[in-house]
C-alpha cells in the first residue's frame, strides 16, 4: 500500500508558521523576566496536558492529537465519544487535523482534499480563539444582567460589554492591551462559581464546537473532494441566490448543529443559542451587509434564520428566547458603534 502523509503532516508542510503544538508556542513566548506568573501558569498547563495525552493517546502524550492545540483536540474528542454507536462517524472524525496559525481574522476554511495526504485538513486562525472570548463575554454580560432586579447592578455591566466590543472591533487597541498583560503582574483570582462566568463559558465552547462542526461538514458532506466549489464560484453569478455553493453552507451549518444536538445529554440553552448569538453574531460585526449574500456565501440573515428554525425544531420557546436576546444584544452593538448596519438586518 503506497505511503500518505498525514493530515497534520500536510499542515505543517504547506503553511510557513505551522508549530507542531500551539500551546508549547505560546509558552516559549513567554519569559520569567516579563511576567513570571504567567510562565508558571504555562508551563503547569503543559504538564496537565502532556498527563491527558498519556492517559488518552496510550501513553503518547501530545503525539497523537487531533490539533496543534489542545482545545481544539478536547472538542474532536468530545465530538468521538458523543458518537459512540455509529463507528463510521466516528472513524471519520478520527481523521480530522485542525492546524491553528497565528493569523488575525476569524477565519477557519476545510481545506480541500489532496491525494498525497490522509485525513482531513482544517487550517483556523488563532484569532478564531480570541474573537469568540470576546463575543462571548459580550453577550454573557448582557445575558447575566438580564437576571438582575437591581438596575443600577446592571448599569455597570455596560462599561464590560464596551469593553468585550472594543476588543472585537478595535484591532491597535486590543494589541496594546495584551501586550500590557503580558508585563502585568500576576492577575487578581478569578471567581470560578461567577454565575456571568459559566454563561460566557458555555456559549464559547459551543460556539467553538459550532465553527469546528460546520468545518467537518464541509468535508464529510463531500464539500472538498475536489476544487469544485472555486470552479464554480469563478463562473457564478454575483446575484446568485441558493447556488450550490451557498446549499453547501446551510448543509455544513446543519450538520453542525446536529453533532452540538448530540453532544446534549440534557437540555442546554445557551449551547442551542451559540451557533447564532456567537457565531452569526460575531460574522456580522465584519460584514457591512449581513442581509446580502455573497458569491459563496448565502446573506448571514438568511444563516441565522435558518439556525433559529432549527433551535425551533427543539423547542420553540427556547426559540424565542433566542430572538429577543438577539435583538438586544444587535440593537445595543448597532447604536453602540453608531449605526454600524444601516439595516436592521436580524429582524
Amino acid at each position: 500500500m503506497e505511503y500518505k502523509k498525514s493530515a497534520k503532516e500536510r499542515f505543517l508542510d504547506e503553511y510557513f508558521g505551522g508549530v507542531e503544538d500551539w500551546d508549547k508556542h505560546l509558552a516559549d513566548l513567554i519569559t520569567g523576566d516579563e511576567n513570571a506568573h504567567l510562565l508558571e501558569t504555562r508551563e503547569k498547563i503543559m504538564k496537565e496536558q502532556e498527563e491527558f495525552g498519556n492517559r488518552t493517546n496510550f501513553e503518547l502524550g501530545r503525539e497523537m492529537w487531533y490539533s496543534n492545540y489542545f482545545f481544539i483536540n478536547s472538542l474532536i474528542l468530545n465530538f468521538i465519544t458523543d458518537a459512540e454507536g455509529d463507528p463510521d462517524l466516528i472513524n471519520e472524525l478520527k481523521k480530522i487535523y485542525v492546524g491553528v496559525l497565528g493569523n488575525f481574522g476569524p477565519d477557519a476554511v476545510a481545506l480541500n482534499m489532496d491525494e498525497e495526504y490522509d485525513g482531513y485538513l482544517i487550517k483556523m486562525n488563532a484569532d478564531v480563539d480570541y474573537q469568540l472570548t470576546y463575543i462571548s463575554d459580550l453577550v454573557s454580560y448582557h445575558m447575566y444582567g438580564m437576571t438582575l432586579n437591581d438596575e443600577r447592578e446592571r448599569d455597570n455591566l455596560i462599561p464590560k460589554m464596551w469593553e468585550s466590543l472594543s476588543d472585537l472591533v478595535d484591532k491597535k487597541a486590543l494589541l496594546k492591551k495584551l501586550r500590557e498583560n503580558r508585563q502585568a503582574p500576576a492577575p487578581r483570582q478569578v471567581d470560578l462559581e461567577s454565575p456571568r462566568l459559566h454563561i460566557a463559558t458555555d456559549l464559547y465552547v459551543a460556539g467553538m464546537s459550532f465553527v469546528l462542526g460546520h468545518e467537518i461538514g464541509h468535508h464529510f458532506l463531500k464539500h472538498t473532494e475536489s476544487n469544485r466549489r472555486n470552479i464554480v464560484a469563478k463562473f457564478m453569478p454575483p446575484d446568485g441566490t441558493f447556488s450550490q455553493l451557498h446549499l453547501d453552507e446551510f448543509t455544513a451549518d446543519n450538520f453542525s448543529f446536529d453533532l452540538l444536538i448530540r453532544g446534549m445529554k440534557e437540555r442546554n440553552d445557551l449551547t442551542l443559542f451559540a451557533p447564532s448569538l456567537i457565531v452569526i453574531l460575531l460574522l456580522a460585526l465584519y460584514d457591512k451587509t449581513p442581509q446580502e449574500p455573497s458569491q459563496t456565501h448565502p446573506s448571514l440573515r438568511d444563516r441565522y434564520l435558518n439556525l433559529l428554525k432549527r433551535v425551533s425544531e427543539q423547542d420553540e420557546e427556547v426559540a424565542s428566547k433566542l430572538q429577543q436576546i438577539f435583538n438586544h444584544v444587535a440593537t445595543w452593538i448597532n447604536v453602540a458603534l453608531g449605526g454600524h448596519w444601516k439595516t436592521e438586518w436580524w429582524k
